[in-house]
């Protein structure tokens, strides 16, 4: 080093407090679970702590869990949680043994209002990571004005937006997009000698599957043209509306095969043909991205959907409908093109959590300096 030069400042990965607006941790496999566990599991953060909103709870006073996951620290709650003191946000801190945080909140609903309160004047950095517009959803039309001014104030209050969708940021062009990743199976160096599960076994080919909700949002018609186009429609998720099991009943080439959890899901991907996301035509739908996409490239699988976009790093492996009838031939047309290649699965699969973790932090203000040691920012 030369004579009178600074030696080089070293700079410790920050604590990190993921938030999530709902109560189903270790269930469907959510972006903010997924980032927490990268996070933990690797050298981006020092500790890391998973925060849910309290389950309501009547008749006893506020409860705070806590357990240990694969090194990521996992809270959650009942009842309703003290306010003005932070004591909660405290709680968190001490038991996961944080310091000056980084908040990484993700969503914009009244929940999310809650995790900023509570944790943002404790931690260094809060970021708010959006995946959707949830003031656009139909169901929710009741509370649109109060989402909407939720989702205002959020983006006001936070030093950095990061979208997981385009179409979740379109307004903000100071936001950064960072899209989603496959899941952490595909990893798995022996991934592709997954053997076919027993309950597809039976199925002919060819195979669409979808994997996913089916309680709204959800074109039960595409079903239904698909299957009579000749093709076997494999439905894996949870609560299918009353017109699809219709349709299940009525069509045999259409099989609901119930939930499957996120681990065992590739192997029913690795045994079909194309992948499905048959949605009806709502704004807010056109407001996410759907992040099974990511598993079905990953599963050497081209994919059509119906009334959504896609992410722009998969536009090769996707195509785009807007009826029943040219969502049917869009299937038909991807399954004659045949299976992802090597390279083009290769690329798929590199589209990783690791890798939208890592742009979330590195669009961190640099002049919030999240990360480094309080006793050098008085140098």
């Amino acid at each position: 080093m030369p004579a009178g030069a600074a030696a080089p400042r070293t700079i410790s990965p920050p604590d990190v407090i993921v938030g999530w607006l709902q109560n189903d941790y270790g269930e469907v496999g959510r972006a903010a679970e997924s980032i927490a566990h990268v996070l933990a599991a690797t050298d981006l953060a020092g500790s890391v702590a998973y925060i849910e909103p309290f389950r309501p709870r009547e008749g006893a006073d506020a409860e705070l869990n806590h357990r240990v996951d694969r090194s990521l620290h996992v809270f959650s709650g009942a009842g309703t949680p003290p306010s003005g003191r932070h004591e909660i946000a405290e709680m968190v801190l001490a038991a996961a043994g944080l310091t000056q945080p980084l908040l990484l909140n993700f969503g914009v609903s009244e929940a999310n209002w809650w995790i900023h309160y509570e944790f943002s004047p404790l931690c260094s950095t809060a970021v708010l990571v959006t995946h959707d517009r949830l003031a656009e959803w139909s169901a929710l039309a009741a509370r649109a004005a109060l989402l909407e001014h939720v989702r205002t104030r959020l983006i006001a209050a936070s030093d950095r937006v990061c979208g997981l969708s385009l179409g979740s940021i379109d307004d903000l062009p100071d936001a950064v997009y960072v899209g989603h990743g496959c899941d952490e199976a595909w990893h798995d160096l022996q991934i592709d000698a997954r053997e076919e599960p027993a309950d597809l076994a039976g199925i002919p080919h060819p195979r669409a599957v979808y994997v996913g909700a089916m309680s709204m949002r959800f074109d039960a018609g595409a079903v239904r043209a698909l299957a009579r186009a000749g093709v076997q429609v494999v439905l894996i998720g949870i609560a299918p509306q009353p017109d699809l099991l219709e349709i299940v009943n009525a069509e045999e080439a259409v099989h609901f095969l119930g939930v499957r959890s996120p681990r065992e899901t590739p192997s029913y991907l690795l045994h079909c043909d194309v992948g499905i996301v048959p949605h009806t035509d709502e704004t807010f739908t056109r407001s996410m991205e759907p992040h099974k996409l990511y598993n079905y490239a990953a599963a050497r699988l081209r994919s059509v959907v119906q009334h959504a976009p896609f992410p722009p790093a998969l536009k090769d492996f996707v195509e785009t409908t807007s009826d029943n009838e040219e969502f049917a031939e869009a299937v038909l047309r991807a399954i004659k093109a045949g299976r992802l290649d090597d390279g083009q699965v290769s690329a798929a699969r590199a589209l990783s959590w690791r890798r939208v973790t890592e742009a979330i932090l590195a669009s961190v203000p640099n002049d919030q300096e999240a990360s480094v040691p309080a006793e050098d920012r008085a140098t």
